[in-house]
């Protein structure tokens, strides 16, 4: 991998070792079944569903009713941590709380390592896209530090997996065919249908992902042996999921949103309609992109860059990154609108625009391979704006509640979250209830030194994430100081007619 990448996976997964978050509902239902799994070898969470009430409930016994894929993920870490730190299991019947030790190393293992991953193989897709290594770089730390991935790589939520198999998979379909093509081509299939495992909302990508090598396969860029490989890698993961649906309820098509336990979610989801679509809601567009309780472009403003970005793709020929690229995010949206718990609950921005945004922030890498030093401007101001909001919601615990209907002359402090709940809390206000604990999140600092965090007053407490802002500041210097631009030539590449780059020795430093 190039110093880039590596430098942007370093950044980044430090970064989210910093933090240590409260388990809720959402992230306590796929731990559970983590720990079942590996303290008694079981899939049933009897015992830990007071931990949750993300559950379903079938023949007396006791199930997440989320698809396994995250809990999976979890196995080995959890195992590793639990074996290297002699770590207890989980305790059976205790009540919800909202912190365990293993959240913390499973959850980085996971989210935390996969988001990384994801932010370095964007950097290696703009630099095929045309970056220089600075502007690559710049793609990656933006992805990861200034969009709600960054809240999300420090949670024990499915998306960030999601998105990492979806890239993933997406990277290793836009390499040229070699000798081991269909290795790769198979494990591109197995990532993406890995990736409905984890959340089964993302299927619509998943079948994009294949109708994108179908296409490869009829204009003759691959054998029609690679489509029989992708869909064998594919039948792993799917194979996986029915297994876990027989053994869980009896029937490989059942899932557990067909047996909630929760009232609020049992009428949005039934057997009939398990993921609990229905037409969508094109009134609610506004909201999910510019409103300012879950407007994507308020939480990831390097977004606002995707249709200059899509027309910067055409002009560079790059039609099959542009064609993906723009029918996963409108697949993501589409769904996200057609599913009446729109707003993501407790979120930090638009959280079931999440997987999508690998795919959204590869146009601002083509906008960036032509744009020259004007658009690296605009995308780092947005991408340091973007930066500076979510690590406002990182502090103070990475979720908030949705709006709630108010007294008549009540302010809504939550329709408007970043300027009247979460700036007021960095300012020293009074605590709001729905905090998780304290003023703001656990972090390394706080735990390693309580004592004098907690003998700061209420409007210095946030001084504890000085020394994270201080090593982000540092090594994004460092990375950019010393990687080395690199003139660039382009040439024609084997995808459509499209352009690719290399990279001689520089006859000039690049500013990219």
């Amino acid at each position: 991998m190039n110093r880039p990448a590596l430098g942007v996976f370093f950044i980044l997964w430090c970064s989210y070792a910093f933090f240590w978050h409260a388990r809720d509902w959402n992230s306590a239902s796929r731990l559970m079944l983590t720990y079942a799994i590996v303290d008694r070898g079981t899939i049933r969470i009897d015992g830990l569903e007071a931990q949750t009430g993300d559950k379903a409930v079938y023949r007396n016994h006791s199930y997440t009713d989320k698809v396994p894929g995250y809990s999976l993920l979890g196995v080995v870490p959890y195992f590793l941590a639990k074996s290297a730190l002699g770590l207890p299991a989980h305790p059976l019947g205790a009540k919800g709380f909202a912190f365990w030790p293993a959240d913390y190393w499973i959850t980085l293992f996971t989210s935390g390592l996969l988001t990384a991953i994801t932010g370095s193989i964007l950097v290696v897709l703009s630099r095929d896209l045309g970056c220089g290594p600075r502007r690559a770089a710049t793609i990656g730390l933006a992805y990861g530090l200034a969009t709600p991935a960054y809240a999300y790589a420090t949670l024990a939520y499915g998306h960030q997996a999601a998105a990492a198999c979806l890239i993933g998979a997406f990277a290793l379909l836009m390499r040229p065919p070699n000798a081991r093509d269909r290795w790769v081509v198979g494990f591109a299939g197995l990532l993406a249908a890995y990736a409905s495992v984890v959340e089964i909302q993302v299927g619509p990508v998943s079948a994009i992902l294949g109708f994108y090598i179908l296409t490869q396969v009829i204009a003759g860029r691959r054998s029609p042996a690679s489509l029989i490989a992708f869909a064998l890698g594919a039948a792993v993961p799917t194979l996986v999921l029915l297994v876990y649906n027989a053994v869980a309820f009896d029937s490989p098509f059942r899932m557990g949103y067909f047996f909630l336990t929760t009232k609020r979610f049992a009428e949005v989801h039934s057997k009939a309609n398990p993921l609990g679509l229905a037409s969508p809601a094109w009134e609610r567009i506004d909201d999910l992109l510019i409103g300012a309780a879950r407007g994507l472009f308020w939480y990831a403003p390097s977004t606002l860059l995707m249709i200059p970005g899509l027309v910067a793709l055409c002009v560079l020929r790059r039609f099959a990154v542009a064609i993906v690229s723009a029918a996963t995010v409108l697949a993501v949206i589409v769904v996200n609108l057609s599913y009446p718990e729109w707003t993501g609950g407790w979120t930090t921005g638009p959280r079931l625009l999440v997987p999508m945004l690998p795919f959204a922030m590869l146009p601002v890498a083509g906008l960036l391979a032509i744009g020259g030093r004007s658009a690296t401007w605009i995308a780092s101001i947005l991408a340091m704006l973007g930066a500076v909001v979510i690590l406002l919601f990182q502090g103070v615990g990475a979720r908030v509640p949705d709006p709630q209907p108010v007294p008549p002359g009540v302010i809504d402090r939550l329709a408007s979250p970043l300027d009247r709940a979460v700036w007021p809390i960095w300012c020293g206000e009074r605590t709001p209830e729905w905090l998780f604990g304290r003023r703001f999140t656990r972090s390394l600092i706080s735990i390693g030194w309580p004592d004098a965090v907690a003998s700061l007053p209420p409007n210095r407490q946030w001084m504890q994430f000085v020394p994270l802002v201080g090593f982000q500041a540092v090594t994004i210097g460092l990375l950019l100081a010393f990687t080395r631009p690199r003139q660039i030539k382009l040439r024609k590449s084997t995808d459509s007619r499209s352009l690719i780059v290399e990279s001689p020795p520089p006859a000039r430093p690049d500013p990219g």
